[in-house]
């Protein structure tokens, strides 16, 4: 359980510095924790743990149920002190809430359509619901794309949602990792972009790079999670792998740092790696918060 949460900023901060960049760009072996993101350090992490600690706070304060109101008053908070780094979707919708649209996620679908409403941004930070679900997991039928309306309506984003929270769940209760990918893909199978994300966790950084223009799709963002974390790639070598494919580098490591973590456990993640995360005692202190969630 531990080690989803602490793999989840991981992966954050060591995707950022190479953030947007054709595959080719990425050096190899790849400078782990070497290189700044933006005018900041070496394992500064982005919107994808900011937003994942506005949920996982909610869920520690409000005793492990998901409250959205409480979530989205969290982000907007959050927006309020002027971060670097917002997704433009994400900014869209939350703006819509602040003015008090209802439904402020459906209005900027509406407004712009599906051909690029299918963001990564919902499904970057809804891995520590799985946490909380992992003796629960029905419950994420109807959590999981809740949380992604939030901010995200398209249903292939609510989609993409739904499979990295089930995910979570099943490796966390130590379900063999390549039948628990299978299992999350027959349940979605007849969800909108169920099989186009069950082609995703195939070819996704084979037959179909996730480096090009379309980079921040969040079926790309759910697939190349579950193929690292289905194939029980190791920690290291599956982040690794997945920011070397170029893209949503911080985004994809990630929500692969989430699956992989869930997967080996906190001990996998490297030392030298933890030690370069920014705020690591106070992610770690509200990480084991969460996680004593479940021993009440």
């Amino acid at each position: 359980m531990l080690g989803s949460i602490l793999g989840l900023a991981i992966g954050d901060a060591l995707g950022a510095p190479f953030e947007f960049r054709r595959r080719a760009q990425v050096a190899f072996p790849l400078p782990a924790f070497e290189l700044p993101w933006m005018a900041f350090p070496p394992g500064t992490w982005t919107d994808d743990t900011a937003m994942a600690r506005n949920l996982w706070r909610s869920l520690i304060e409000r005793g492990g149920a998901l409250d959205p109101d409480d979530v989205l008053a969290r982000h907007l908070e959050w927006l309020g002190s002027d971060p670097p780094d917002v997704g433009i979707q994400t900014r869209l919708a939350l703006n819509e809430a602040a003015a008090g649209t209802p439904e402020p996620a459906e209005a900027v679908f509406e407004r712009r359509g599906p051909e690029v409403s299918a963001g990564n941004g919902s499904v970057m930070y809804c891995a520590p619901l799985g946490v909380v679900r992992v003796n629960e997991p029905d419950r994420l039928l109807d959590e999981a794309p809740v949380l992604s309306r939030l901010t995200h309506w398209d249903g292939r984003c609510q989609t993409a949602c739904l499979a990295v929270t089930l995910a979570v769940a099943a490796l966390v209760r130590g379900a063999a990792p390549d039948a628990a990918v299978l299992d999350i893909l027959a349940v979605l199978s007849d969800r909108e972009g169920g099989e186009e994300l069950e082609f995703m966790v195939g070819e996704a950084g084979r037959s179909r790079q996730i480096d090009g223009p379309d980079q921040g799709f969040a079926l790309f963002t759910a697939g190349i999670a579950l193929q690292v974390a289905g194939e029980a790639l190791g920690f290291e070598d599956g982040l690794r792998y997945v920011v070397g494919l170029g893209g949503d580098t911080d985004t994809n490591a990630a929500v692969a740092g989430a699956l992989l973590g869930a997967l080996h456990g906190a001990s996998a993640i490297p030392v030298g790696w933890l030690d370069h995360l920014v705020q690591r005692d106070e992610i770690e202190r509200e990480a084991n918060e969460l996680c004593a969630l479940l021993d009440r």
